[in-house]
């Protein structure tokens, strides 16, 4: 569980990154899925250059312009970070320095200006000025790149208070950023110090079931692409969790006693990481009554 936690939340210095490998998964058109130890990663390629979704570690740069170069997608032209935690925007500064323009929402770049406290896993120092953000959104942003609309909309805090969920709406392909979390990577991480909760996950699941259909390829943050089918699961399975610790305070048991009822199941393993998750929901809720 230790394990999982680190590699969701960002905490490069346990992570081997001199055996660490990037995979390339193609997606649909021409998008592909980049996968190693942070972030997942969209890469665009064609006429008007490469775009990527979100970056890596900065300790991976250079596994991933390798990995880009092997199928012809440098220079990378645009990067569209979905949100600021450093398992997603550490190349932003080698990529930067190569001519790359950074997008993000206007609280991820602000964010990025200064040193940052992550709720559960500690400091995040400041990006040096050329890895900022230097296209800036609010609500939402249309762009026309590759033959494809792609929408980057903002759907409210979540994961954090910043995050951009990117719709590749002609290929159909959504990446969500940590706003959905897949596989080993549950219980779903939210940075509680900085606009994060569960509420907000639950907010953001259910406006990524507006977007998508059948046919959309859905890709989370972390952990392997998924359909609607498995998306609904997942927003199921998170709001059942949510009732059933709202039900139980209203009982008037105790943080101890909910955490001993193991309301998340099989959702995710058992372990402290999981408990720890589990009374920082009972805390949220209880706080909201």
């Amino acid at each position: 569980m230790l394990a999982l936690l680190l590699a969701v939340c960002g905490v490069a210095e346990a992570q081997d990154f001199a055996n660490a490998e990037i995979r390339t998964i193609p997606l649909r058109g021409n998008l592909r899925l980049l996968k190693s130890e942070g972030s997942n990663i969209i890469v665009s390629t064609g006429r008007d250059g490469t775009l990527l979704v979100d970056d890596e570690y900065a300790e991976l740069a250079d596994k991933l312009r390798a990995s880009l170069t092997a199928f012809g997608a440098l220079p990378v032209k645009t990067i569209i970070n979905t949100h600021w935690h450093n398992d997603h925007t550490g190349g932003n500064e080698a990529l930067a320095r190569d001519g790359a323009l950074i997008i993000a929402q206007e609280n991820t770049a602000r964010r990025m200006q200064s040193d940052q406290t992550m709720s559960l896993y500690g400091k995040q120092v400041a990006y040096p000025p050329i890895a900022w953000p230097k296209l800036i959104v609010q609500l939402s942003l249309q762009l026309r790149w590759n033959d494809d609309v792609v929408d980057l909309l903002h759907l409210g805090p979540a994961h954090t208070d910043g995050d951009l969920v990117v719709f590749f709406r002609s290929q159909n392909v959504l990446s969500t950023g940590d706003v959905l979390v897949l596989n080993e990577y549950l219980p779903p991480y939210f940075d509680d110090l900085n606009g994060g909760s569960m509420e907000g996950m639950i907010h953001g699941a259910n406006r990524l079931l507006e977007l998508v259909n059948d046919k959309t390829i859905i890709v989370p943050g972390h952990g392997e692409p998924a359909d609607r089918i498995g998306l609904l699961r997942y927003r199921d399975r998170v709001v059942a969790i949510r009732d059933q610790i709202k039900a139980a305070i209203s009982r008037g048991l105790s943080e101890d006693e909910v955490v001993a009822l193991h309301p998340v199941g099989d959702f995710a393993g058992a372990g402290k990481g999981t408990d720890r998750w589990v009374r920082i929901l009972y805390r949220e809720y209880r706080n909201s009554r």
